[in-house]
């Protein structure tokens, strides 16, 4: 460095007025760097410099002219300002920006009177910061203007100085002098107005305390941020008590430090206004001025607002927190696809760490087959667009995949424009095993289900067990399936194959049944599941005679499974057993799905037995009915003619003749019962005999309502239809066989009615026929019930003699003519019993 530099930068160090605008732009930036720099011989020199993060850049440091951001300014005259430089367009690969490590930077060009540039004045950071540009661009060419002026008013008084000493004996020169003076001196009233604007401009002013008074002078600026007095001198004291107590201590060291060890200051704290009581964090730094003679002449300096930087690095600071605490992966990226930044967590789930990755493409992280999504995620975002919870898979550094549920916001600058993404990454393992068990558990309540619908409607033995291995061997993923039945012969060796799923049952044939091994006793014996990875390897395995394991030629079983099957009793039915040739194929969820089969199997096969037994106890019951009924008839029938015989030889008027006739009526109730049985009998038996002709409908109805009339002086029967002739192709005997039966109920169960409503109705190819009581009527949950054999109602008619047979009897009558009985009754109001016949 020349000795010409070198007084240069002496020369600027020694103008007050740099030194205290390089710590505005600092404090009002909330950048880190601030310096004043000017190209030499193809190099740029530092001429001034304040530094709190450590750049090394001292004044008198030269850079290569071509490695310098300054050159752009200077050639363009415009301020450039760079939020960060790695996403810059223009400035992400320049060579300062790599030899320096600055992210943040604002610049503009410092220019003399004529114009001609003197350097730059510039400020940077190692973080990224977002900018208000245009009050930063004011503010920075403000303090280009304020530096021009001091170096053009420094030169000026120089060159003065420089010609008085010359030219002192030289009179007019003195005029000269005395005009550049002047000039200089309006120049530095300029730079201090400007000043003193920039002071308004940056949130800041000035005070100043008497070293012999101790009092203290503040401008209005700083009267009204702590809430004193807005005129007259203040006191230390009172200056002292709008300070946070906390800091109170350490300002009056610093305060002390100034006016007994000649130290300036540089301090941070906060202040309590003392009107509102609003807290406000001010920096304070100050200066002493001395006379001649080296005595304190004043200690002033400048106070400046710095809430919203501390606000907002608090913020940054507890948003960093939340981020680097957070269980989310957040990560950070251009829209380019650049990582930025990498959290904690990102680190823990993907197995980067920040280096690895920051600088990197994000598709370091997206499996080939999912790259298309980051293009459109990327799409919207610069759409400034909002992703949520997009699901999706990403890989970590070990090539697994993981399953994520993503959140992307877009980033943007102080201008609005989005330069990039903030993502956040969940990952969602656990959910999405939840998600399957849960499903799991769905599909197999819903096969459960399923398949004890399925073997609960079937009543045969065989039937439900096929059922049932069939679908357990489908579940489980076996590759054969069996049921045995736990069949044990006297010495309590064997048991029997039932049924078989996924091998022909040669398969298993040629083979002897199973014995009580030590493998196959517990199932048979109920003692649980037995589930095997690989059965060969069971210590119970190949412990019995003759074949110590498999008979040669069996089907490879080596993942075994076996379920018992167990009645309500506690009766082992038998076991339902599974085989697979690999190993390892029959996992928890198996067992506990087949052994839910297994009970809804012993409750079917339960249910199959004793349908199996009443429907034998049904058979012989019905055998036994058609047997007594048949047997019952030829005593009734001898009975009838025995009174008919006694009744001929009997005197007209014989007293003894009216028992004889009660006598007969009795008989003939006793014929219609066993009548009624035995048609119940043929009924079951399909052997109740049709006898088709083609008859009058209307006829019939007529001539049967005149008959029960006649019989029936309770009740009024009504008959209603429109007289015109209803052909029937059917059974008539058993066709009135219904009608006597439905209106003998009707009178029967109607006893505090006193009529009886039959309708006849033809409509298109059927006619109905109704009977219609105002009686006693029947609950809406026995409708259906009434209609089986030996049913009756219950709780209403329990002193109403009959066996319930007539309804069963009349409904299958219909039902072989092709028709359908119903009944319509509310209790209280009676009965409608309805039935239709198709019309030939």
């Amino acid at each position: 460095m020349t000795d010409e530099i070198q007084a240069d930068i002496e020369a600027v160090s020694q103008i007050p007025l740099i030194n205290t605008l390089l710590d505005v732009a600092i404090e009002t930036t909330g950048l880190g760097f601030a310096a004043i720099a000017r190209i030499v011989d193809k190099q740029w020199i530092v001429y001034a410099v304040k530094d709190s993060v450590g750049f090394g850049l001292l004044p008198g440091r030269a850079l290569p002219s071509n490695m310098a951001v300054d050159n752009d300014i200077l050639q363009s005259g415009e301020t450039v300002i760079i939020d960060d430089v790695q996403t810059h367009p223009h400035y992400r690969n320049h060579p300062m920006a790599a030899a320096l490590g600055f992210r943040s930077y604002i610049a503009v060009p410092v220019l003399k009177n004529d114009n001609n540039p003197f350097g730059i004045l510039f400020a940077m950071d190692r973080q990224p910061i977002s900018f208000d540009t245009s009050k930063f661009i004011g503010m920075f060419n403000l303090f280009a203007n304020l530096i021009a002026n001091q170096l053009n008013a420094f030169e000026s008084s120089h060159k003065s100085e420089s010609e008085l000493l010359r030219e002192q004996q030289i009179s007019k020169l003195q005029h000269v002098y005395n005009n550049q003076l002047s000039e200089a001196n309006r120049n530095l009233e300029k730079a201090n107005l400007k000043l003193q604007q920039a002071i308004d401009t940056g949130n800041m002013g000035t005070w100043s305390i008497n070293p012999e008074s101790k009092q203290v002078t503040m401008s209005a600026f700083i009267r009204n941020l702590a809430g004193l007095p807005a005129e007259g001198e203040l006191t230390i004291e009172q200056s002292m008590s709008v300070v946070d107590p906390a800091y109170r201590e350490a300002l009056t060291d610093v305060l002390r430090d100034a006016l007994v060890n000649h130290i300036d200051c540089d301090i941070e704290y906060p202040l309590i206004n003392g009107v509102t009581g609003e807290r406000k964090w001010v920096r304070c730094t100050g200066k002493l001025l001395y006379d001649g003679e080296g005595n304190i002449t004043e200690y002033s300096g400048v106070l400046l607002d710095i809430t919203s930087r501390k606000q907002h690095e608090d913020k940054q600071a507890m948003l960093a927190a939340i981020i680097e605490s957070s269980d989310d992966a957040i990560v950070s990226k251009t829209l380019d696809g650049i990582i930025t930044s990498w959290n904690n967590s990102a680190e823990r789930m993907f197995g980067y760490t920040e280096r690895e990755v920051v600088g990197k493409h994000i598709s370091i992280i997206i499996p080939e087959d999912r790259l298309a999504e980051e293009t459109q995620i990327i799409s919207k975002v610069s759409n400034s667009e909002r992703v949520e919870h997009f699901e999706t898979m990403r890989r970590t550094k070990s090539g697994v995949e993981i399953p994520l549920s993503l959140t992307i916001s877009p980033i943007r600058n102080e201008r609005g424009q989005v330069i990039g993404a903030s993502k956040i990454a969940r990952d969602i393992s656990r959910q999405k095993i939840a998600e399957e068990r849960l499903q799991n558990y769905a599909e197999h309540m819903e096969i459960l289900n399923s398949i004890g619908q399925t073997i609960s409607a079937d009543l045969d033995t065989k039937g439900i067990l096929q059922k049932v291995t069939d679908a357990t061997t489908q579940l489980t993923g076996a590759e054969f399936g069996a049921f045995f039945h736990n069949m044990v012969n006297d010495k309590g060796e064997s048991y029997t194959l039932y049924t078989l799923s996924g091998a022909p049952r040669e398969a298993f044939e040629k083979f002897p049944m199973p014995r009580n091994t030590k493998v196959f006793g517990p199932t048979f014996r109920g003692e649980g599941i037995v589930r095997s990875d690989d059965i060969t390897k069971d210590p119970r395995y190949g412990k019995n005679a003759p074949y110590y394991g498999k008979p040669e030629g069996h089907l490879p079983v080596v993942s075994y499974l076996a379920v018992p099957v167990t009645a309500k009793n506690g009766e082992v039915i038998g076991g339902l057993f599974f085989g697979h040739s690999q190993p390892g194929r029959f996992k928890k969820e198996h067992e506990q799905l087949v052994a839910g089969v297994a009970a809804q199997a012993a409750v079917a096969l339960d249910n199959a037995k004793l349908y199996d037994e009443i429907r034998i106890l049904n058979a012989k019951k019905d055998e036994f009915i058609g047997l007594a009924s048949h047997e019952l008839k030829t005593p009734v029938t001898s009975i009838n003619g025995y009174l008919q015989i006694v009744e001929r030889g009997m005197a007209k008027d014989d007293r003894n003749k009216t028992f004889i006739n009660k006598a007969r009526t009795q008989v003939s109730k006793l014929t219609t019962l066993i009548e009624d049985l035995l048609d119940v009998s043929k009924i079951q038996t399909g052997k109740l005999p049709f006898s088709y002709t083609k008859f009058d409908l209307a006829a019939i109805l007529n001539d049967i309502t005149d008959m029960m009339q006649q019989n029936n002086l309770t009740h009024k029967i009504q008959l209603h239809y429109n007289q015109q002739p209803i052909m029937l192709k059917a059974d008539q005997q058993r066709i009135e066989q219904v009608l006597i039966n439905l209106i003998n109920n009707a009178i029967k169960y109607s006893p505090g009615a006193d009529k009886i409503i039959v309708n006849a109705e033809l409509s298109g190819n059927k006619v109905s026929v109704s009977v219609q009581d105002f009686g006693i009527g029947i609950e809406k949950d026995q409708h259906e019930r009434i209609f089986s054999r030996f049913y009756r109602v219950e709780n209403l008619a329990a002193h109403m003699s009959g066996l319930g047979i007539g309804l069963y009897i009349s409904q299958q009558i219909i039902e072989r003519h092709k028709g359908r009985m119903r009944v319509e009754s509310e209790p209280g109001k009676g009965s409608t019993f309805v039935f239709e016949l198709p019309v030939n």
